[in-house]
């Protein structure tokens, strides 16, 4: 096992991966940095003051490890509302303003974290924080379609009062503008979607902007239509909080309350997220500290608000480039701010050549990327509950604010729990529940959705380890605050059973979530964990994460087969397998690297049973990955146990198409193929651990299936194998069988490399 990388200055011996990762960081960053300011309606010079002002604080204050941080597009609405709303409706005479709040946003952030409050985000229903980035992404999208087509118009207010303009901007478009902004926004769908390898090599946004600079000389286009930067950047390019009038001005106070409140929810909100879903690709399986996050955020919002700049949150897409260019350590963070600092003063004239509309396209697309349509059939799927609370919680963000839309979304998620666990009205009016017994049952539900969830902690011990079972009533997320409080305070050499009981009514979708997340930490940590009383429990879809209700009734009835269960269902029975239909949270216990990646890992249609005398298991297998939270990843995978023969040993190893997965592949080194095997190397690499010798076997038929056979992904781990086709969704029953003949080559490679070993 190679060293995991820390940071402070035990991480400095990895520079030369972080160094290069920070050039490519900074690459993305500058024109993202550029957009987020001017979509916040600050100086675009502020954006970049406050990604390298992160830069130089969250390498030495840490909290994360590969998370990039800087200003980021979901608070771009929220500051520019507050900047009108502050300053009158003028952005000039609001920015200072604003910098105020951003400062005491900064101050309550460190106080958070001191009453180690990192984690106050989790009692937030996930859906209403997901519909909250959707309508962001909206907002964003519809505020850039003027700049996009080259028309001048006020800020507004109120999202209503956008669209209400955006028939305004149809006399004013300038078609030289709109033909850079359609081109730019075609070559950010088109090459962040390209398969060719080649073209993904230089980040879109960057392509993009040196495209639009071009354009932009070629067309001789005026200085309006272009990004404006300071003369001087020390005289001109830092705005100073204007503390002084916010404090002698008590008609200022109010606002500046509600910008401060609105700023530190959804800091915390799309941090918490950001950082977890980061976590979950780290090629290291390290894991962030939320407490520490936030006081590092408080201090660099408070130092970037000082200096002019705009807030600092950790961001999806620059973190998983980082990720993606082999950065260990948040020292690439710091590299990334080094090279934003040299393009500041070194390419100053050339940045402000950058046409807006470029920048528009550039935000359109993170945007869309916030509300695309997978956003809502990913929740729909979930269920029709969680798409109604979607819906209302983005309807109310547009109609209203960013904090009223989320309290809006919150009231909804209280009263669907409500309406859930009530009996109908028709009880009621048909005499079998009296109006005062409603009232009282009415009472209860709604206390016990914010009451401790916790029954009891019965202590004991159990084959030999001390073991905690705990008790559960209902789990939903405004009472998950109480139970992460206790599971966190555990020691974290205990096994633990979680028993969900019959006094428990519902466990909504942020519950589900969230035990699953904790059953996935200890699978990491190798901690004994059992969560059991959900069999009798009603799932709304076959989502694994869906909400469960206490219904006997509808927990009997048969539940309809799609046609690719029947397709699999089939495909068992004709190969005398076992088949589990139902959708449930993929467990990696063999710590596969593959199945390490990612969130929302799910697993259905699994087979089971024995073939050719070993243990074999294949199923569909799906994903999520960062910054693409809502894009699932599909595919059929087989996994199988040859002997538990402990004479029979096998190396781990992984054969890879290429370089897939090369990043993640930190456990292991890169084994040299012998020459006959030329063909071989020409389309895999065989990853190995020191001390053994994973090339025993590749026997001549294994090489030659995938050779006649290319892009399989093969890994073994623990003595067990697991294959896969990366360029295949779904399998198909043809595709099946190419992997139980995989399956089957695999086997005899196995006992034909152990026989050799033995002898």
């Amino acid at each position: 096992m190679r060293e995991t990388p820390q940071n402070g200055l035990k991480g400095l011996k990895h520079w030369r991966y972080d160094l290069l990762a920070g050039i490519q960081v900074a690459l993305v960053s500058l024109p993202l940095s550029l957009g987020i300011a001017i979509a916040s309606g600050a100086p675009p010079v502020t954006g970049l003051i406050s990604a390298i002002i992160a830069g130089f604080i969250f390498p030495f204050l840490g909290g994360a490890y590969v998370t990039i941080s800087g200003p980021a597009a979901g608070l771009a609405p929220a500051l520019l509302s507050g900047m009108l709303v502050l300053g009158g409706g003028d952005l000039a005479v609001g920015y200072p303003l604003l910098l105020v709040a951003i400062c005491l946003t900064g101050l309550l952030q460190i106080l958070l974290a001191f009453f180690k409050t990192g984690r106050y985000a989790i009692f937030l229903p996930v859906t209403v924080v997901e519909a909250m980035l959707a309508a962001i992404g909206l907002m964003i999208i519809i505020k850039q379609i003027p700049s996009l087509m080259g028309a001048m118009l006020p800020a507004a207010k109120s999202m209503l009062e956008t669209i209400g303009m955006l028939p305004q901007a149809l006399p004013q478009i300038e078609f030289s503008i709109l033909f850079i902004g359609s081109l730019s926004l075609f070559l950010m769908f088109y090459l962040n979607r390209t398969r060719h390898q080649w073209m993904r090599k230089v980040p879109p946004p960057l392509v993009v902007a040196i495209l639009g600079i071009g354009f932009g000389y070629l067309l001789n286009l005026d200085a309006k239509y272009l990004i404006t930067m300071p003369e001087n950047l020390l005289e001109g390019g830092i705005t100073l909080p204007a503390f002084g009038e916010v404090f002698s001005r008590p008609d200022l106070w109010w606002g500046v309350l509600v910008v401060v409140i609105t700023l530190t929810l959804i800091d915390g909100v799309e941090s918490l997220a950001t950082i977890k879903a980061v976590d979950k690709i780290d090629p290291f399986q390290r894991k962030s500290d939320p407490n520490i996050t936030l006081r590092t955020m408080g201090i660099s919002n408070s130092l970037s608000s000082i200096f002019g700049g705009l807030t600092i949150i950790p961001g999806g897409v620059k973190s998983r480039v980082n990720i993606d260019a082999g950065g260990r350590t948040l020292w690439a963070n710091f590299y990334n701010a080094v090279f934003l600092l040299i393009f500041l003063f070194v390419a100053k004239d050339v940045i402000a050549r950058v046409p807006l509309a470029a920048i528009a396209a550039i935000l359109i697309y993170v945007g869309w990327k916030l509300c695309e349509y997978k956003v809502f059939t990913k929740t729909y799927a979930i269920g029709r509950d969680q798409i109604v609370i979607f819906v209302i919680t983005v309807l109310a963000i547009l109609g209203t604010d960013l904090l009223s839309g989320i309290l809006i979304g919150v009231a909804a998620e209280v009263l669907m729990l409500l309406y859930l666990l009530m009996p109908s009205f028709r009880s009621i009016l048909n005499g079998q529940l009296g109006f005062l017994q409603s009232s009282s049952l009415l009472w209860k539900n709604l206390r016990g959705l914010f009451s401790n969830p916790v029954i009891s902690v019965k202590e004991d011990e159990r084959n030999g380890q001390p073991h905690y079972e705990i008790s559960l009533s209902s789990v939903v997320c405004f009472n998950l605050l109480l139970l992460d409080k206790l599971l966190c305070s555990l020691p974290t050499n205990v096994s633990v059973s979680l028993i969900v009981t019959e006094s428990g009514r519902v466990i909504d979708h942020t519950g589900m979530e969230y035990l699953h997340q904790f059953q996935e930490e200890c699978i990491r940590d190798k901690r004994p964990f059992e969560l059991l009383g959900l069999e009798n429990f009603f799932q709304f879809t076959s989502h694994s994460l869906s909400a469960r209700m206490q219904d006997a009734r509808l927990i009997k009835e048969k539940v309809k087969l799609t046609k690719r269960e029947k397709q699999m269902e089939g495909l068992a029975q004709h190969r005398g397998l076992e088949m589990q239909i139902a959708t449930a949270s993929i467990l990696n216990t063999q710590d596969f690297v593959y199945l390490r990646r990612g969130s929302a890992k799910q697993e259905s249609n699994v087979m089971t049973g024995d073939y050719l005398g070993c243990k074999v298991r294949l199923f569909d297998y799906s994903h999520t990955a960062a910054p693409d939270y809502y894009s699932k990843h599909w595919h059929t995978i087989i996994t199988l146990r040859c002997s538990t023969d402990p004479d029979i040993t096998m190396p781990d190893f992984v054969i890879t198409p290429g370089y897939y997965l090369q990043r993640y592949l930190v456990d292991y080194a890169e084994m040299t193929l012998p020459e006959a095997d030329r063909v071989f190397a020409e389309h895999y690499r065989l990853y190995g651990k020191e001390k053994q010798n994973p090339l025993a076997f590749l026997s001549s038929e294994l090489i030659e299936f995938l050779n006649d056979n290319q892009g399989y992904y093969v890994e073994v781990k623990n003595g067990e194998m697991l294959a896969f086709r990366p360029d295949q969704e779904l399998a198909t029953p043809q595709d099946i069988d190419m992997l139980f003949n995989l399956a089957k080559i695999l086997k005899a490679s196995c006992f034909n490399a152990s026989n050799t070993d033995n002898s």
